[in-house]
Formats: C-alpha cells, structure tokens, sequence
C-alpha cells in the first residue's frame, strides 16, 4: 500500500492525460535524437533515463517528474546490448502506445521555405 511520505506515486496516482501526452511526445522526440545520434552504438541504460529526462525539461510542462517516470514506465527495461536504432523502435512504440499520432509529422515541411521575392523585385522595380 502506497502511503503518502512515498517519493514516487503507484502507477496510474496523480498521472493525468496531459502527462500522458506529455510522455507520447517526450518519448517521440527520444525516439528520434535515438535512430539519429549514433545508431549502431548501444544504449547505455544511463543515459536513456537522462535523455527522456532532458526531453521533459524542454516541454516545459510542469510536472516533468510524473511525465518522466511515465515514460520510463512505458517503455519498460533496456536489452542488454541492444543498438540506439533498434531501441528507438521499442521508444516508438511506448509513444503510440501513450497516444502519439505519427501522422501529424507528415505534414511538417522537411525543406526549408526560401523567401520569395518582393513584389516590387518581380516586377524588375529598383530602388
């Protein structure tokens, strides 16, 4: 039984659906920086709980601690050995599983916008 001098709560007390959204995106932009930043090396189970944990400060949301520890509970244990690309796979999941639709990064622009000329440049007007 879970008294209330326990530094964390028991899984589902105090955890909202905006912690659990939090933890969807938290848990994507991981899965990310994971399948991009030195893919073929393996996850060191130190720095996973560090990355999820800078992921939450950059939310911004108050209460990163509850968003962090959801994360990590959803995601579950590190494979020994396991590569960072395969292991983000497994951090994908935990972001769907928590609510997080993939499909709304299909229509972000992957190429940056180069500014149009001025009007007055297209119709070959010098100042």
């Amino acid at each position: 039984m879970a008294q209330s001098t326990d530094p964390r709560p028991a899984v589902g007390q105090g955890v909202t659906g905006e912690h659990a959204s939090r933890a969807a995106v938290v848990l994507a932009g991981v899965a990310g920086e994971l399948a991009a930043t030195d893919p073929t090396v393996p996850v060191d189970p130190t720095d996973f709980p560090i990355l999820v944990g800078v992921h939450a400060a950059r939310t911004g949301v108050t209460g990163g601690q509850t968003v962090s520890r959801l994360a990590l509970r959803t995601v579950g244990a590190i494979p020994v050995g396991v590569s960072r690309e395969v292991f983000a796979v497994q951090v994908a999941r935990g972001a769907q599983a928590l609510g997080y639709d993939w499909t709304a990064d299909d229509n972000r622009r992957v190429i940056p916008t180069i500014p149009a000329p001025r009007p007055e440049q297209r119709a070959g007007v010098s100042r």
